[in-house]
């Protein structure tokens, strides 16, 4: 590790190395030699894949002892619905639905239990009820801070030992309960306690009470000038360092913690320098330190700035966790800020225009959370995604052209399959299974119309209209002989009942008949134009119940 006073050791030795580059003296030798092993210790420390044992903390506050049970059982609290602590509650405006919505969306998914404290416009705020100091704050400063005090009061309102507070534009880890069990593990064997814990935080608090406030998602942060004070753990859940901000980076180096050992490590330290409210408990002690401090006392700049002086001043007692395990959700448009002057349709439209068509704003699925490793907005969008139709698909596979619908039975004890393929499909079905085609078979019961029972008159052989022609092998077996097409059409204009073997047996009468049929066969059909067009013996001519009646009187 190469420290500030390493870098001033060596420009230390600059003028040295001149003066004795001059003399050639011993003084140049070991100036040279100086230098060149810090180039060198800081190569080896910037290229070495080991991590670090944090060998810059005191072994006093580095605590990775063995876990009883009794911590263990407190430590598992942490996977209850508010995270082992007595509440969870978070602070939105009533008009920010679309947060509200988020974040009980986030904790149905996560299993957490939130409770809403209203935020405040600080345009309501009775200039009677501002505290001593701060009057010249900016309404927004002014609804901030009143609605953090509400949250502070609720606490003392009910029973709870200690309160979890979030904005509405929280994110967190996917893994936050294995977090803050680790967390309270760590808190349960604090090195960093200015007094020893009572039997009743032993008994019952998974994150002890000898705190005020314990800073949970600081947006920046600076350590007190006690880097000594610092109790680092592993936690393979901590982001990796291409996520993880400056700010934390520099916290975690100052402390001691290098190399890879950023992204798998978190300390706790003693609050010095927090800003922003985005996350942080407080305890019940904590809560009237603040009402007294930040309230009956007075108020002399924005809430979150003004508990950093607080605990710069030694009012209050705090311990922040770095990085921390909540960060803001930011979509980097006017809906990140609540206390940002809106902009007017104009300025919104020009800014609209002035994007880049890569870069377009399509809401929440673009928006961003540094500092954590598996964002919980973003695997909700995951764990709620919904193919149902592909579902559909991949697990029932089309049936089309298939017969695998469930039987049903008509009463007859085959069952009657459905089928679910085109008709096309159908008849080649049937016709491979040696079946007629569905739509030829026809009911016997069906009760003809008067346009079918004139067909049948002319046409006795055939049962309806779609029927083929009915063979002429009994007549040949009635008559002795293979009957002439003219004969044919005689045998069919006789009516049904009568006796066709007597007329069969009267030669002048046939004569006469055949003579009859190649009369009428070369008249024109009923309804076309008489331009002498004749049907042909192929045909089987419409023949009308006059005509039949006029054959049969011939």
């Amino acid at each position: 590790m190469v420290t500030l006073s390493d870098v001033r050791a060596a420009f230390a030795h600059l003028p040295y190395l001149a003066a004795g580059k001059r003399s050639r003296n011993l003084l140049f030798w070991v100036s040279l030699s100086t230098l060149f092993l810090m180039a060198a210790r800081y190569a080896i420390l910037a290229s070495s894949n080991r991590e670090y044992d944090f060998y810059d903390l005191n072994p006093a506050t580095h605590w990775n002892g063995t876990v009883d049970a009794r911590a263990r059982s407190l430590a598992l609290r942490a996977h209850n619905a508010t995270l082992g602590f007595g509440e969870i509650v978070y602070i939105s405006l009533p008009s920010r639905t679309d947060r509200q919505d988020a974040m009980h969306l986030l904790a149905s998914i996560n299993g957490l239990d939130l409770h809403l404290i209203p935020g405040v416009d600080g345009e309501a705020v009775h200039p009677k009820s501002v505290p001593d100091g701060g009057t010249h704050l900016r309404p927004a400063e002014l609804g901030c801070w009143r609605a953090h005090a509400d949250a502070w009061r609720h606490l003392l309102a009910g029973r709870q030992e200690t309160m979890l507070i979030l904005e509405d534009d929280a994110d967190f880890d996917v893994n936050i309960h294995k977090i803050f069990e680790r967390i309270s593990t760590q808190m349960q064997h604090n090195r960093l306690r200015v007094v020893p814990p009572t039997e009743r935080e032993i008994e019952a608090a998974p994150y002890g009470l000898d705190w005020d406030v314990l800073y949970l998602g600081q947006c920046s942060d600076y350590a007190s000038p006690r880097k000594d004070l610092a109790q680092a753990f592993s936690d393979q859940d901590a982001p990796q360092r291409a996520v993880t901000h400056e700010h934390f980076v520099s916290m975690l180096q100052s402390f001691g913690v290098y190399g890879k050992a950023i992204g798998k490590t978190r300390v706790i330290s003693p609050s010095y320098g927090p800003v922003c409210t985005l996350a942080y408990a407080i305890t019940r002690r904590g809560a009237q330190r603040l009402l007294l401090n930040l309230s009956y006392l007075g108020l002399s700049t924005a809430v979150d700035v003004d508990m950093l002086n607080k605990l710069q001043a030694g009012a209050i007692r705090g311990y922040t966790v770095t990085p921390p395990p909540f960060s803001a959700f930011r979509l980097n448009n006017e809906k990140d800020s609540d206390t940002k002057q809106q902009l007017s349709p104009e300025e919104i439209e020009k800014q609209k225009k002035e994007k880049d068509e890569k870069e377009k704003d399509i809401g929440n699925i673009a928006g961003t959370s540094l500092n954590i490793r598996n964002s919980a907005r973003h695997a909700m969008l995951v764990n709620l995604d919904r193919t149902n139709w592909e579902d559909y698909q991949r697990v029932i596979p089309s049936r089309k052209g298939t017969n695998t619908a469930v039987p049903v039975t008509d009463g007859s004890e085959e069952p009657v399959a459905q089928f679910s393929g085109t008709p096309e499909e159908g008849k080649a079905a049937s016709q491979e299974a040696g079946q007629a085609p569905l739509e030829e078979v026809t009911d016997s019961s069906e009760t003809p119309t008067p346009s079918d029972a004139a067909s049948n008159l002319s046409n006795p052989s055939s049962t309806d209209s779609k029927s083929e022609e009915a063979p002429a092998d009994s007549q040949t077996e009635k008559t002795g002989e293979s009957p002439t097409s003219g004969e044919q059409s005689a045998e069919a204009a006789t009516l049904p009942g009568e006796n066709t073997a007597e007329g069969a047996g009267d030669d002048t009468d046939l004569e006469k008949s055949e003579e009859t049929t190649e009369d009428t066969s070369n008249e024109t059909t009923p309804g076309e134009d008489n331009v002498g067009q004749t049907k042909t013996e192929e045909e089987d001519p419409v023949r009308t119940a006059e005509d039949v009646s006029l054959t049969v009187a011939t």
